[in-house]
């Protein structure tokens, strides 16, 4: 285990040997990315990016969507650049990379912490080969680390910064919280401090932050994706608890490898991890503030995951980018505050710090077996990589091997199947369900929530006789008459029903393209390919 997570200043090279690092991350990357196959919510962002006829436009689209708007803009911004969807991908590998530029040069860490940071799973596939809006969020914590002694006490800097990290995500404003805790806190047991004129800066700076904040709850709310909304529960004495003293239940990422190997552990393991979540924060013990606000935000967190949202890892990892951040800052070189404890308790602190230092690296090498797996599986199986992005490109294909097909209209059972589309295919998209074009699903209670096979049938005739165009149909389901009445549950409030009959008739009226399956990672992804016939 690492005894310590900062830098060795006798190390020859440390700079050369961490971009050497760098270097490595980026290649492991780009290779995942390149195989990566694109999910329904990263090419929905891009839609919705690319949405209206100018940027205020698009704004107005993305309201109600339930995420801020930073990641559509940047995504808009570079679009207008290299007109390509594959541009989607490209923003979330430089935004990751330049993240990871910024730590490996700047942060005090050793190279053994810098190696597992780089190598750990949030940074090596979750914010960089994801196409998602969380790796702005590092990028933001990060560039705060980075600026915080220079800027702590002078200008907006960190306020603009907090504001932009409000507008990635809405889990980030629970870092925008912590990290302006962390702030007054540091302010508060600085002796050297001017305090008056500190404070005065501050509250500039948070003003800012609560101006993002603000900007991001007006965009997100009210959503239209009203079916999809998950109510808060209701609050109770055992939820407080669970989410104030037991945070690995809702943490539950980093232990997921082990409670599967042996399930037989339960509460034991939950047990441990949670002692390891807070474990981690006593590395911070001699930086007051930012003891008091990795503290803070590991609860909040988790209440926010048990309460208001069950938290995937992506948003679960948001915690460990700001305790990374924290640990940045609280790095021995730049501690400028008068110790908080008496003299007597020094030599016990001192070691706690220690302690909780090493459970910050056991807690990250805990989730490394999942991103080791992953690459091993890619790095020594291309071939079925290969096979896996072609098979993910197989409506292009299925497509451009029929020249009458060029130009069909496309449907889909579940509609949100048709959302992947256009990052391969440019054909117009239906959705039955909201009964209009367009490839990006409104997951509303004024849909059709009931739709049968036959209703499916009735509309590819009818957008067949309206356009004049071929339809091809999507199905999750197999049009199967052997099968006896079905009925499926699908998205959130979704059925669809199918009888003998309806597939019998469906049958005559098309002919089956491809059943494709779904990429391990999203096996709701799988569809029968249909086209209609008469």
């Amino acid at each position: 285990m690492i005894c310590s997570i900062y830098s060795d200043k006798r190390v020859p090279h440390k700079r050369l040997i961490a971009l050497a690092l760098f270097m490595g991350w980026f290649g492991v990357v780009s290779f995942l990315a390149w195989t990566h196959l694109v999910w329904r919510d990263e090419v929905r962002a891009l839609s919705l990016a690319l949405g209206g006829n100018n940027i205020f436009a698009m704004l107005k689209g993305i309201h109600g969507e339930g995420h801020p708007a930073i990641w559509y803009l940047l995504l808009r911004a570079s679009h207008a650049l290299v007109p390509r969807p594959e541009v989607l991908l490209l923003v979330a590998i430089v935004v990751a990379a330049a993240a990871m530029l910024i730590l490996v040069l700047r942060a005090p860490f050793s190279l053994l912490f810098l190696t597992l940071l780089l190598f750990s799973p949030f940074s090596m596939y979750e914010y960089s080969v994801m196409a998602r809006n969380y790796g702005i969020s590092m990028l933001c914590v990060f560039l705060f680390a980075a600026f915080y002694e220079r800027h702590r006490d002078r200008g907006c800097l960190l306020g603009v910064l907090l504001f932009l990290l409000a507008n990635c995500n809405v889990p980030s404003s629970l870092l925008v919280g912590g990290l302006l805790l962390f702030w007054f806190v540091d302010i508060f047991f600085d002796e050297t401090a001017i305090r008056p004129r500190n404070i005065r800066i501050f509250l500039y700076n948070a003003a800012l932050a609560v101006l993002g904040v603000t900007t991001c709850f007006i965009t997100i709310f009210p959503t239209f994706n009203n079916a999809a909304v998950l109510a808060p529960s209701s609050i109770t004495f055992n939820k407080l608890i669970c989410g104030i003293f037991l945070p690995a239940l809702q943490f539950s990422s980093a232990s997921a490898q082990l409670k599967s190997g042996m399930p037989w552990l339960g509460w034991p393991l939950t047990i441990f991890m949670s002692l390891i979540l807070f474990g981690s924060t006593l590395g911070l013990i001699r930086r007051t503030g930012a003891f008091v606000a990795a503290l803070t935000t590991l609860v909040g967190f988790s209440l926010y995951f048990k309460i208001v949202y069950p938290g995937d890892y992506r948003h679960q990892a948001l915690w460990l980018v700001l305790l990374i951040c924290l640990y940045w800052i609280a790095a021995p070189r730049t501690v400028q505050e008068t110790p908080a404890y008496p003299l007597r308790l020094n030599p016990y602190v001192s070691r706690l710090s220690t302690y909780g230092k090493r459970l910050f690296v056991l807690l990250l090498l805990l989730q490394l077996p999942h991103c080791i797996h992953k690459i091993i599986r890619i790095t020594t199986d291309p071939v079925t990589t290969l096979s896996n992005r072609v098979q993910e490109e197989s409506i292009s294909a299925i497509l451009a091997g029929h020249s009458d097909l060029k130009q069909a209209v496309i449907m889909a059972d579940p509609d949100y199947l048709v959302e992947t589309l256009p990052y391969y295919v440019s054909n117009p998209t239906y959705l039955m369900r909201e009964q209009r074009y367009g490839n990006v699903v409104h997951f509303t209670r004024k849909a059709q929530l009931e739709l049968s096979l036959g209703d499916v049938l009735t509309n590819a005739r009818r957008i067949r006789e309206e356009t004049g165009m071929p339809v091809v149909i999507l199905l999750s389901h197999e049009a199967n008459p052997s099968l006896p009445a079905q009925l499926y549950q699908e998205g959130y409030d979704w059925e669809f029903s199918t009888t003998p009959e309806q597939a019998r008739a469906f049958q005559l009226s098309t002919h089956l393209l491809k059943h494709h399956f779904g990429p391990v990672e999203s096996p709701d992804e799988e569809y029968y390919a249909y086209v209609m016939d008469k």
